[in-house]
C-alpha cells in the first residue's frame, strides 16, 4: 500500500501533469522515492481538464511491470466545486446505481484520453498489471475510473488514500464485488473519508485503517482491516475528525502542493 501511495503523491507534483509524455515521474518534495527508483515514465499527463479541473497522469513502470493511472487531489477552486457538489446522478454501470456528480464529471472529462492510452499500453505490455490510485478527490476519481474500466474487461487494482464516498449503497456494493482488488486506505481521524456521509452515500469495501498518528512511521500492526459498504468501524468509528490526518498517508502525501485541505473549505 505504501508503494502506490507514492504514485498518488506524485500526482500533486506539477511537473508530472504538464510535461510531454515519455518523461520520468519525479517528486521535488522527495515523497515518491520508490517511483523515482523504478524510473516510471509518463504515457499521458493532464492538467486542469474541464470544469472539474481533472489532473494526473498515466505512467508505465517497467521495473514493477505496471501501468498506473494516478489522479490528483484537491488544489483548485474548480476542484472544490466538484467536491461540494453533492448531487447524485444515475450511472448505468449497474442497476439503480447513483454516483456523486462532481466526481463522475471529473472522471468523464479525462476518460477518452485515458482509455486510448491504456488500450495502447496494454496491447504493448499485456502482462503488466493496471493500477488506479489517488488521494482525496483523486481517490474518488480513481475509484470511478477503476469501476468503469473494469466493465470494459480490464483487471484493475484500486488503491485510494483518504477518499470520500463516491456513490450510493448499490454502487459501492457493485464496485466492492468487482474483480481486481480494492484497497481503500484511511488514516486515524481523517475527516474526508467520512464525507459526504451515510446513509445516502456508502463506501467501497474493504477499508485499511491506519491507526498510527500523523508524522509517525506505519507498521503492519498499525493497519486494521474492516469490511462492509456501511462500515462503522475504523475511520468511521472515530468521533473526532482531523484535517491534519488527511495529509499524512505513510508520508506527507501532498507535499508537492500547498493546497491540501482546501476541499474542506465551505
Amino acid at each position: 500500500m505504501s508503494f502506490f501511495e507514492q504514485y498518488s503523491a506524485a500526482a500533486y507534483c506539477p511537473n508530472n501533469n504538464v510535461a510531454s509524455s515519455n518523461t520520468n515521474i519525479t517528486c521535488a518534495a522527495g515523497n515518491c522515492p520508490l517511483v523515482q527508483t523504478a524510473e516510471a515514465e509518463s504515457l499521458l499527463e493532464f492538467q486542469n481538464e474541464g470544469l472539474a479541473d481533472s489532473t494526473g497522469f498515466v505512467a508505465i513502470d517497467h521495473m514493477n511491470q505496471l501501468i498506473v493511472m494516478s489522479f490528483r487531489g484537491t488544489t483548485s477552486f474548480s476542484n472544490i466545486l466538484a467536491d461540494i457538489n453533492l448531487v447524485m446522478v444515475p450511472w448505468t454501470l449497474c442497476n439503480l446505481c447513483t454516483a456523486h456528480s462532481g466526481f463522475l464529471d471529473s472522471w468523464r472529462t479525462v476518460k477518452p484520453q485515458i482509455q486510448s492510452v491504456l488500450a495502447s499500453a496494454k496491447a504493448s505490455y499485456p502482462s503488466y498489471n493496471i493500477i488506479s490510485t489517488g488521494h482525496s478527490l483523486g481517490g474518488a476519481v480513481a475509484t470511478l475510473a477503476a469501476a468503469d474500466l473494469r466493465t470494459s474487461g480490464y483487471n484493475i487494482a484500486l488503491y485510494t488514500y483518504g477518499s470520500p464516498m463516491v456513490g450510493n449503497y448499490l454502487l459501492a456494493t457493485f464496485i466492492t464485488n468487482q474483480s481486481g482488488g480494492n484497497y481503500r486506505v484511511t488514516h486515524a481521524q481523517d475527516i474526508v473519508p467520512k464525507l459526504p456521509g451515510y446513509p445516502i452515500f456508502a463506501h467501497v469495501s474493504p477499508e485499511y485503517w491506519i491507526t498510527s498518528p500523523t508524522n509517525a512511521a506505519v507498521t503492519i500492526n498499525d493497519v486494521q482491516v474492516s469490511t462492509g459498504v456501511i462500515d462503522l468501524q475504523g475511520n468511521q468509528g472515530q468521533l473526532d475528525s482531523s484535517i491534519e490526518d488527511h495529509g499524512w498517508y505513510f508520508n506527507s502525501i501532498a507535499a508537492c502542493s500547498p493546497g491540501l485541505g482546501s476541499e474542506l473549505v465551505r
